[in-house]
């Protein structure tokens, strides 16, 4: 692994991620054990860097993407929203006062945040990859469903969660979409093979100094040779997502959404 130079400082000051270049072109982004909120901003800091650096042609994010339902995160979705819009029951008393109005400005600030993410992966411009070893638990997969490529070991295993998947899809936001689709077709839990079957995964790989030759030879094709490649691979429903992630925060959409949770 090549040492950073002074000129890779912008990849130095972070508390929850470690990142570094393995390569001139190629970087590393390694998630630590415990995600909270300021991991999500330094990664939404590093995607806005490795955007604006024309020497990265490639970014990997790797390490810890077991995100299960105990973490900060969590997006009880729904029941206070919908307990806000409804007239008071014992139901709705229960979950009343200050604990409501805390848990509702929870929702929708790590709402507002994931919406961020999710629009800055999806409109990064160089090949985003993620590599899974172990554990991808509920966020970890929506994280990993917003990269460009998946690649996973031999022991890798995938868990959609429903911890942070609003009843209704329609009422729900619009990022966690893809992690709906892979929870439909993986089930509750899938291996690497079965990932890969089913499309979340492009390759399984034995070892994962495998898997970091495949980014060496990545990160030394021509910029235009590798844009074109990621071109090819975007699915089908990123520029739509991208484009509804950029409406979903305007006052037409919180209406939008204020009025399907009221139909329920």
């Amino acid at each position: 692994m090549e040492a950073m130079s002074t000129s890779d400082a912008s990849y130095s000051n972070f508390r929850e991620l470690d990142v570094r270049r393995r390569r001139p072109a190629l970087l590393q982004i390694e998630f630590q054990r415990r995600w909270n909120l300021r991991t999500i901003y330094e990664l939404m800091r590093v995607m806005d860097t490795a955007n604006a650096d024309t020497t990265v042609q490639v970014v990997v994010l790797s390490g810890e993407l077991s995100v299960g339902p105990h973490d900060p995160l969590l997006l009880e979705q729904g029941k206070v929203k919908r307990h806000r819009q409804l007239p008071m029951t014992k139901e709705t008393l229960a979950v009343s006062g200050d604990d409501a109005e805390d848990r509702y400005i929870h929702e929708k600030s790590a709402n507002f945040v994931m919406r961020s993410l999710a629009k800055k992966m999806l409109a990064q411009r160089k090949l985003l990859v993620a590599l899974v070893q172990g554990r991808c638990v509920g966020l970890g997969l929506s994280v990993c469903s917003l990269c460009d490529l998946v690649y996973a070991t031999e022991a890798a295993v995938f868990l959609p969660a429903l911890s942070h998947l609003d009843p209704c899809a329609q009422a729900g936001p619009f990022w966690t979409l893809p992690h709906i689709r892979w929870l439909l077709h993986l089930g509750e839990q899938a291996d690497a093979r079965t990932a890969l079957h089913c499309g979340l995964v492009a390759s399984v790989v034995s070892e994962s100094q495998e898997f970091w030759d495949r980014m060496d030879q990545y990160s030394r094709l021509p910029p235009s040779a590798l844009m074109a490649t990621k071109r090819l691979l975007l699915r089908h429903w990123r520029q739509s997502m991208l484009t509804e992630l950029r409406q979903e925060g305007t006052p037409m959409a919180a209406q939008g959404r204020r009025l399907a949770r009221s139909k329920l």
